[in-house]
């Protein structure tokens, strides 16, 4: 009988775990490296998270980290024009900021295009200020003992979460064969 209380206590232990196991920042980089589109919409820890983790490769070649970073202000934009009860927003800010009264707000940037498409359709203003920020952004530092060296990467890209569910499976599992063998070896003691 006692083997099934703790059977039953890890089935719920298991469940209420389960349930928190969320998706992570490798998750939106997974998603935006497919194809340079987010199929899904993630938290914004979520974002932060994929931001402060996106390998270099994909920044540099990829559009990634403009993708996650409109993504991100959208879900903020999102929030911030939600409905009201009586039907009216709240928020008044339009996503193309100013503008003339009246008229229709600038079309998005299409991030959905590859981004040497989006830098041949882009103003000469556009380009001049890509050129500036790729030439002040700032190259890490590397002394001689770092070339070569292993990165100082310690943590798992596995979430906490599901850690801790990888965890209880396995206590639960060791309960269960040590109830298992005492019954066994009761069973041939008598």
């Amino acid at each position: 009988m006692r083997h099934h209380a703790i059977a039953f206590a890890t089935v719920l232990a298991l469940l209420a775990c389960g349930s928190s196991a969320l998706a992570s920042g490798r998750d939106v980089i997974n998603d935006c490296t497919d194809d340079e589109v987010l199929s899904k919409t993630y938290t914004q820890k979520e974002y932060r998270d994929a931001l402060a983790k996106l390998p270099a490769d994909a920044d540099q070649y990829g559009n990634c980290r403009d993708i996650i970073a409109r993504a991100q202000e959208g879900t903020v934009k999102k929030g911030a024009t939600a409905k009201k009860k009586d039907g009216s927003r709240t928020g008044t800010a339009a996503p193309g900021g100013g503008g003339t009264p009246g008229a229709p707000p600038p079309p998005p940037p299409d991030s959905t295009k590859p981004a040497s498409e989006q830098l041949a359709l882009a103003t000469a203003d556009d380009r001049a200020a890509a050129a500036a920020a790729a030439k002040d952004a700032a190259l890490p530092e590397v002394s001689a003992a770092d070339v070569g060296a292993a990165p100082d990467d310690s943590s798992s890209d596995l979430p906490t979460p599901i850690l801790v569910l990888l965890a209880l499976l396995l206590a639960g599992a060791l309960a269960l064969a040590v109830v298992r063998v005492r019954g066994l070896v009761h069973t041939r003691r008598a």
